[in-house]
């Protein structure tokens, strides 16, 4: 049995992923908990793991703006620089798997001295020329214009990253590291696990690590029984920190509305229940559904653009309405775009009209779906969970056999 730290931001979409990974470690017999500040604490109770605490709390990033989120990433990235070592050393693992979103985690575990390796729960973090950074909405160009674009771009991220570059080259020189400064910098050239597939990326060329897991779920999706009175399904969620804005989700409920659909919209705990009473329509609202039960059974979604939700539609060919809100969403929308997977309405102009437009284009039009063909093939070989937790154990016999 091995001891197997998890080091995540905390953030519901992360948990989730690597909770799925580390309940599958766990029934192997491994010694698995999660590591981060206080924020993380509730999020791994509910992913049913133990929990080791920085003693250091999070921001709540639910309708953060730029600003704040930046602020937040330093913050939580100096948690990690400062008190991440000796978190580590209480519980001493035999490895550490770090989210790619977070590399103080990594660096906590350099520091350590405890091999790791990184896991990729949203968009890779690949620093790549090719390639837009992974914040926002451009779409791939091809040549030296592309090129030039997209270094510019790289210029901008590094600017706005300042305060977490700040935060890792101090950690860096305080624990008498080689000093690196960005986010990818940290990304392990050993073992980098990915949910994202490559037919639903940019063409690039990713780091020697990388391995293209898939989405990292455990269990198979639950029984759902719905009534949609002989309508089709669409499913709508905003995701865990966008779930309460109450226009956005009263133009997707106008619009299926409009289109005569069955609505099954999750706000994720967002709304009260007269807001959610409140809504236009005849949709179907609860807190949560079981998502990858009811996409099952879907002929659309309306989406964030969350790399989790993205995954589950393309695993089950439903083809998708992009309304990206924040982080990485604008980046992976564009992907969607760029491979014909989803029509995407820029948030500034998701009215119940533009929304009403998008869903019935997706909806009548096959080759939304038949452009997700090859990621979900992709996805069904990919082995998930079971083979990211295969990938985990072999670097372990290596570094055991070292």
């Amino acid at each position: 049995m091995a001891g197997i730290a998890f080091c995540l931001p905390a953030l519901p979409s992360h948990a989730a992923v690597h909770g799925a990974l580390a309940r599958t470690l766990a029934a192997r017999g491994h010694d698995c908990r999660m590591v981060g500040g206080a924020g993380l604490r509730p999020l791994a109770a509910r992913e049913g793991l133990a929990f080791e605490s920085l003693g250091t709390r999070d921001f709540d990033l639910r309708g953060a703006g730029l600003i704040r989120t930046l602020r937040a990433t330093a913050m939580a990235t100096r948690a990690f620089v400062r008190q991440g070592p000796d978190a580590l050393a209480r519980f001493a693992p035999d490895i550490v798997v770090a989210d790619q979103a977070e590399p103080g985690a990594s660096l906590a575990a350099e520091a350590a001295g405890i091999a790791r390796v990184t896991l990729a729960s949203a968009l890779p973090m690949d620093r790549d020329e090719a390639i837009p950074p992974p914040f926002v909405d451009w779409h791939w160009q091809d040549g030296e214009a592309g090129l030039r674009r997209n270094r510019g771009g790289w210029r901008v991220a590094d600017a706005l990253m300042m305060l977490q570059a700040r935060a890792l080259e101090r950690g860096c020189r305080d624990h008498g590291l080689p000093v690196r400064r960005r986010i990818d910098d940290w990304i392990s050239p050993d073992l980098d696990l990915r949910q994202m597939v490559p037919s639903l990326d940019f063409p690039h060329a990713p780091g020697p690590g990388a391995r293209a897991a898939g989405p990292l779920r455990d269990g198979a999706p639950d029984e759902f029984t719905l009534d949609t009175g002989g309508r089709p399904l669409v499913f709508a969620s905003l995701g865990t920190l966008q779930g309460g804005r109450r226009g956005l989700l009263a133009a997707i409920a106008g619009a299926a509305e409009d289109l005569g659909v069955c609505l099954a919209l999750a706000h994720c705990g967002g709304l009260t229940e007269a807001q959610a009473r409140a809504l236009p329509g005849r949709a179907i609202v609860r807190d949560f559904f079981p998502q990858r039960a009811v996409l099952a059974r879907a002929s659309a979604c309306v989406t964030h653009a969350g790399l989790n939700t993205v995954l589950d539609c393309a695993a089950a060919q439903v083809s998708m309405v992009a309304v990206p809100l924040a982080f990485e969403q604008p980046a992976t929308a564009a992907r969607l775009a760029f491979h014909g997977a989803a029509r995407v309405v820029p948030p500034r102009r998701a009215t119940r009209a533009t929304i009403r437009e998008a869903l019935a284009a997706v909806l009548s039009d096959l080759s939304y779906r038949a452009a997700l063909a090859a990621p979900a093939a992709e996805i069904a070989v990919a082995g998930g969970a079971s083979r990211a937790a295969d990938l985990i154990e072999t670097r372990l016999v290596r570094r055991i056999a070292a």
